[in-house]
Formats: C-alpha cells, structure tokens, sequence
C-alpha cells in the first residue's frame, strides 16, 4: 500500500523467494509496498529497485531468491489503466490519489480489486441493488476480500461485515481501506473453510470456479439468506448452475459483463 513519500504508484519492482516468513510483512523502508504470500511463496514489492534485497533476505530468513522483475503499475494483475471515480448507486469509488467529496477512497494497492475487473463492478452493482430491494442486511461476509471495495461497499451501506482472506496483504489493505473512510469491519486472515459455518443474512462471493464449486457443496456453506456469486465466466456457469440446483439454493437474477458472470441466489 501507498506510504509516505509516495503518493501514487508507478513502476512495481517485485523480489520472489521460496518459502515464507512473518517479519517480511512490514518492512521499514519507505518504498515498500507489500509483502504478497501463497502457498510457499512470498513476493515483495517495492517503489524502487532494491539490488541488495535478495542476499540480505537470504542470509536474514532463509529464503532462496526465485526471480526478480520491474512491471509498470497499469499492466499488473487485472490491469490498472487509468483507474478513475467510478459510481454503483448513491456510491463513488475513488483511488486515493483522487479525492471526491462524499467518496468512498480507496487504496488499490497490488492485490486484487483496483475496480476495473468486471466481477467487481457486477458484485457492486448486484449488491446496491439487492440491498436496496431486499434490505437492508445486519450481517455480510465478504469471502476474498482483495483490496476491500465489496467491504467498503457493505459497511457503509450499514452492515456489520466480515471480511476473510489467506492473503495477508489482502487482508493489511482492506483494513487499511477501511480506516481511510473511518469505517469499521472485522477483517481475518486465514482459508474460507475455516470460518464456516457461516450465519449471515448476506454472503459475498467473488472467488475461482474450483473454490466456489467446494463452498456450495458444504451444508456449513448454505446458511445465509443470500449469496452473490462471482469470479467464473460464460463457459463455466454451466458447472456453478448444476452445483446450485443440487443445494437449497435458488438464482434470482443473473448479471454478465464482458464474458464474466454474477448471481444472486436466495436459500430456498
């Protein structure tokens, strides 16, 4: 995430090492941006080149350096182009680096959720309508939460939302995203699974196909009133829709942007 002095991002210098370590998370250096974990892999990213990072890292934690690399901030992950306000409902979406009166900021950072995805646009327009036909909802859950903006969303329509990621960086941003609009969510780090089962008048869903396909099968999964689901495209909704009709679920509307896919289900 952006700190002082920095104000925006440009280029991302990214250090890839084999294996994991705690202390990595938070280093104190001015140009860090954050600490990226999965599975046995941790990636660092920073402002600036760092040409020393990789021995001191080896030698300090002992973790072996894989691959280093310089991307321009646009072209990572979902893409960052240009990224502007943007406005689902009676809400603005704003990067930091642009304020708008009554907006809500966010930090884009370098996970995913900068706003530009079509599974976040449909999963926000799907949730300020649902909300404003359906709610309001005391209790969200946000399964995946990236850098926030579902979260966001929730809690300041009014919802008392949890938010969960196995990503730490998610998980630092999301909160960090949170505290830049002075609103309040309980944000854990861990795997969805182990947070089930889930009692919520309102899940948030925007995950891979595989894990979707996992959470619809579990009875711990199917206690909310109602799921939105997102995260699969055109050409595989086939195997969402046969997973839903063999759970106690039934679809209500369906959304599609660009090939990828929202639904909203109610527990039937």
């Amino acid at each position: 995430m952006l700190r002082p002095p920095h104000k925006r991002y440009h280029h991302l210098h990214l250090y890839a090492f084999s294996g994991t370590h705690p202390a990595l998370r938070d280093l104190p250096d001015p140009d860090f941006i954050g600490c990226w974990e999965e599975e046995d892999l941790t990636v660092l990213f920073f402002h600036r080149e760092k040409p020393e990072l990789p021995s001191w890292v080896e030698k300090n934690f002992g973790l072996s350096f894989e691959l280093s690399a310089r991307v321009p901030f646009e072209e990572w992950g979902e893409g960052r182009q240009d990224l502007k306000p943007f406005r689902v409902g009676s809400l603005t979406f704003t990067p930091v680096w642009d304020p708008q009166p009554g907006a809500l900021l966010y930090d884009p950072g370098v996970v995913f959720g900068s706003g530009r995805h079509p599974t976040t646009r449909l999963m926000l327009q799907a949730l300020w309508e649902l909300w404003n036909h359906k709610g309001p909802f005391r209790e969200v859950w946000d399964l995946g939460c990236g850098s926030g903006l579902l979260t966001l969303a929730a809690a300041k329509l009014g919802a008392r939302v949890r938010a969960v990621d196995r990503n730490p960086l998610c998980v630092r941003l999301t909160r960090h995203n949170l505290s830049l609009n002075r609103l309040d969510a309980e944000v854990k780090e861990g795997d969805i699974r182990e947070f089930l089962p889930l009692e919520a008048d309102l899940v948030l869903a925007n995950l891979y196909k595989g894990l979707l396909l996992d959470l619809l099968g579990l009875p711990s999964f199917q206690r909310a009133r109602y799921y939105l689901l997102s995260g699969f495209n055109t050409t595989m909704e086939k195997e969402i829709r046969m997973a839903l009709e063999a759970g106690p679920f039934k679809i209500l509307k369906r959304y599609q942007k660009e090939g990828w896919v929202c639904l909203v289900i109610r527990k039937s």
